[in-house]
């Protein structure tokens, strides 16, 4: 009885430290309206497949939101909700993930608590990212074409791309 209980916990501690690829470890997200998040999953497991040999996940690594092809300074809501989705997938894989939104401190207002904020002012003036993960929105007549990408902040490098697609419905 011992024994068999034994072994369930180390196959058990064995799956958790297995990646998940083409799983999602937060549960299956087929549900509908999860699909963005399934659609961002998917893309992690892709960039992870095009991730450079040695290239470390321990040097840290800064999202940045999703912009306008057309004009590499605008975004929207889908380029900001990319963000946040590919922070919490970059952290799942192992990454070391810098929120460079956070100020240091909790502003207490009457609307609320915060501690992050885009006011470039409130931030630290160094960020000690090695590496950026971006990405390009394109739209055209059935939806959102994606283009994402890590880049290596000193050499300029691309350490791992990946691609997707948002449908209009």
């Amino acid at each position: 009885g011992q024994a068999i209980f034994v072994a369930f916990g180390l196959l058990l501690l064995g799956a958790c430290a297995q990646p998940r690829t083409g799983l999602n470890y937060d549960g299956p997200k087929t549900e509908k309206g999860l699909t963005l998040n399934k659609l961002v999953s998917d893309m992690a497991d892709r960039l992870f497949v095009t991730k450079i040999a040695g290239n470390t996940t321990l040097s840290p690594i800064a999202v940045t939101s999703f912009v306008n092809l057309s004009t590499l300074e605008s975004t929207n809501w889908l380029g900001l909700q990319l963000e946040e989705d590919f922070v919490h997938e970059l952290h799942r894989r192992g990454e070391v993930v810098l929120d460079y939104k956070v100020t240091g401190s909790i502003k207490v207002t009457p609307e609320g608590d915060f501690t992050m904020s885009r006011d470039w002012t409130e931030l630290s003036k160094r960020i000690p990212a090695a590496r950026i993960m971006t990405g390009t929105m394109s739209r055209n007549d059935m939806g959102v074409v994606l283009n994402m990408r890590i880049i290596n902040m000193r050499t300029r490098m691309v350490e791992a791309t990946a691609q997707g697609f948002v449908p209009s419905d």
